[in-house]
């Protein structure tokens, strides 16, 4: 049963993701949507617990960074499933744009 807050779109951007741990890592979107994105990583990361992930956007056409609070939901393969929190109305906005320019 998927209990996505939305449909996914197929979205491949750079990620850096901060863990509480204070480790980092990159990473690439695989799918992003309302709720929560997945990202491969090949860095062992912990399978649960807060991130905070940074999506790079193209500077150069004017785009800012994205940096989002998550929560780890689940791991597969080489993957993370996350889930946003606290997404507040100026991130929720650059989320929708993301989603209306790759969708």
């Amino acid at each position: 049963m998927d209990h996505r807050l939305g449909q996914r779109v197929d979205i491949t951007l750079p990620v850096r993701l901060r863990f509480q741990d204070q480790t980092n890592h990159s990473g690439f979107t695989v799918n992003v949507g309302r709720g929560g994105m997945f990202v491969e990583t090949r860095a062992p990361v912990p399978a649960h617990g807060c991130v905070e992930v940074q999506i790079a956007l193209d500077l150069s056409a004017g785009g800012q960074d994205i940096l989002l609070s998550a929560f780890v939901v689940h791991r597969f393969g080489s993957g993370l499933g996350l889930m946003f929190r606290d997404l507040d109305a100026s991130n929720g906005q650059m989320i929708e744009n993301l989603l209306i320019q790759f969708g």
